[in-house]
């Protein structure tokens, strides 16, 4: 085997052996991050917000007579099988060995990868300097450690993060179902991470600019350490092997994708997360070449995305909490009473209060507008989240006939809804009960 030809082939060999170290790394991260949760947010040894079912629900019917109503007796338990909120009476502060060991694990795997880049050049009769290192067909181009701070290079960074925060934005606000438990995760890692947010009657909370300080650190040691190795040594290797800039451009995105995949997670949850990492993985790949072999705005556009990620999911899910637990505090209405008393009534299903309590803090959860009622997008959420762990999990159109069902047999005065394309509480719980028994039906 020629020198060069070996050189290659130990070169590519330590990359191929780093993204298989890279995807155990990241899986590992994941796992941490989904299974240990501060013990203030956790309830019967389940994750944060977890208000779905882990087994078919059972229903009992007690059978009187052919005239009078088949009776489902109906209560959290089995209407939802869950686990309740965040429980607020120890408030969830930092989880600083997390974030330790998010930001060590990064450090380690670019010390690792460098290590064994620099060993791999040895391997010809010509060893190249690390700094020298670039795959973007040209003689001009900027070394992996040149961090030489200008304003032109820092604004093609900032550019560069919009199309990435515009793909995220519209992740997040659909409707979809592996779509909804995609963000159920992202949710739960910054709950994880950062706590709830310190409030006037929450002293041992996390502050806001705590987490924006710890998300930056988070960001700024994933985004060197990934920018380095997947837009600099991997395509690099794989360019000097195949002669082909297409081949390294997107190879390292779909190693990027994998090393980002979770075995704890569902498979269509690992399938999205990985076209989503594969498309930030082209993008930042290409950001490369657009800017002539510059790797410093990939890096400034990846830490600009991932505090904005980590914050905002942060600010956000606190926010909705907050207005969750002050809305299902307050006592219930006169309306919401006469409703219920007519949703049992025309359904046949007895309600107890603490079932009651129960839906209206879930009600509430997902009610984003903060409108006191839910959109077919809200409830389409909502619906995911109630049957994440259920074999049978309702299709969108059932859920959307069944919003349109719901709308037409209104158990209230239809003009106290001021959008009348949207569900009260009743009209809620009547679409969540429905879909509860058809599922336990097809289950059986």
């Amino acid at each position: 085997m020629p020198n060069q030809n070996q050189s290659r082939f130990w070169w590519t060999t330590c990359i191929v052996f780093l993204g298989c170290c890279k995807t155990i790394a990241l899986t590992n991260s994941n796992c941490r991050i989904r299974v240990h949760y501060p013990l203030s947010l956790r309830m019967t040894n389940r994750s944060p917000y977890k208000l779905h079912s882990s087994s078919p629900s059972y229903y009992g019917e007690s059978y009187e007579s052919e005239k009078t109503h088949n009776t489902v007796v109906a209560n959290k338990a089995t209407l939802l099988k869950a686990s309740t909120f965040v429980d607020d009476t120890q408030p969830a502060s930092l989880s600083v060995s997390l974030i330790n060991y998010i930001c060590i694990n990064q450090a380690s795997l670019l010390l690792f990868a460098s290590a064994a880049t620099i060993i791999a050049t040895f391997f010809g009769e010509n060893p190249l300097e690390i700094s020298s290192l670039h795959w973007n067909d040209a003689q001009e181009f900027h070394s992996l450690f040149d961090w030489q701070l200008s304003s032109f290079r820092f604004i093609e960074g900032i550019l560069a993060t919009i199309p990435i925060i515009t793909l995220g934005y519209i992740i997040e606000t659909s409707d979809n179902i592996e779509i909804s438990r995609f963000n159920f995760a992202t949710t739960n890692m910054v709950i994880s991470l950062f706590g709830r947010r310190k409030t006037a009657m929450k002293h041992s909370a996390s502050a806001s600019f705590q987490v924006m300080v710890l998300s930056a650190l988070i960001a700024i040691s994933s985004g060197i350490s990934e920018e380095i190795i997947f837009r600099g040594y991997i395509p690099t290797a794989i360019s000097s092997t195949t002669h082909s800039l297409p081949s390294a451009l997107f190879g390292q995105a779909i190693l990027f994708a994998c090393g980002h995949l979770s075995k704890n997670a569902k498979p269509g949850e690992n399938k999205l997360n990985w076209s989503l990492q594969f498309s930030s993985g082209l993008w930042y790949g290409s950001v490369y070449l657009i800017t002539g072999g510059d790797i410093f705005p990939c890096v400034i556009a990846h830490v600009l995305y991932d505090i904005h990620t980590l914050c905002e999911a942060w600010a956000r899910v606190n926010n909705q909490v907050d207005y969750t637990q002050n809305s299902s505090m307050e006592c219930i209405s006169e309306y919401e009473k006469n409703t219920m008393e007519r949703l049992q009534l025309g359904t046949g299903i007895t309600l107890a209060p603490d079932t009651i309590n129960f839906v209206r803090h879930f009600f509430y959860t997902f009610d984003v507008d903060r409108a006191g009622s839910l959109s077919l997008s809200d409830c389409q959420r909502a619906v995911s989240y109630a049957f994440m762990n259920d074999n049978i999990v309702p299709d969108t159109e059932v859920v959307k006939n069944l919003f349109q069902q719901a709308k037409e047999q209104r158990y209230g005065d239809s003009s106290s809804i001021e959008n009348h394309d949207r569900l009260g509480l009743s009209e809620f719980l009547y679409l969540l009960i429905i879909l509860r028994l058809s599922s336990q039906d097809l289950s059986q």
